[in-house]
């Protein structure tokens, strides 16, 4: 195996060795798929129509959540749809044992929105793999995820 790295080090000396940290590279997924999305619609004359998510330990609405979200959407040029503000209080689930954000990817799926704005990663799912799932969901329908605080702000891995 060293005798492989070693072969392969000189002969390859500008291949990048290093496997990036999974919220790094689930974060560089995330914004490329954003871009992405974004060009199109922009391409297409198209403003991004999004809904708003969030998670509550009660089932009262979270309003700072959706305001930071609303923020962040407005301040981007995005359209938020005045209905969908859509919240869910089970945070410990399975993102698809959610009735919110089952909602979430059927407005995207059905076309009704763009994207979707979150407060963070963690108000979709804790677990990485799981979110890795979920982007790939979003992005499946044509839809993309937007957060306003940033995967790896904050990570507790560097």
């Amino acid at each position: 195996m060293d005798a492989e790295r070693l072969t392969a080090e000189r002969w390859h000396p500008d291949e990048v060795r290093i496997t990036p940290d999974q919220i790094v590279r689930l974060g560089i997924t995330r914004r490329e798929a954003l871009d992405q999305r974004l060009t199109h619609l922009s391409a297409h004359g198209r403003t991004p129509r999004v809904c708003l998510y969030a998670l509550t330990p009660v089932r009262n609405q979270p309003p700072r959540s959706f305001a930071a979200a609303r923020d962040y959407a407005n301040d981007e040029g995005w359209r938020v749809c005045a209905d969908h503000c859509i919240a869910d209080g089970l945070p410990k689930t399975d993102p698809m044992h959610r009735p919110g954000w089952r909602w979430v990817l059927n407005l995207v799926r059905a076309g009704h929105v763009d994207g979707v704005v979150t407060l963070t990663h963690t108000e979709i799912t804790q677990h990485l793999d799981e979110y890795e799932l979920q982007l790939d969901l979003v992005d499946h329908h044509g839809g993309f995820v937007a957060l306003v605080t940033p995967e790896n702000v904050g990570a507790k891995r560097r």
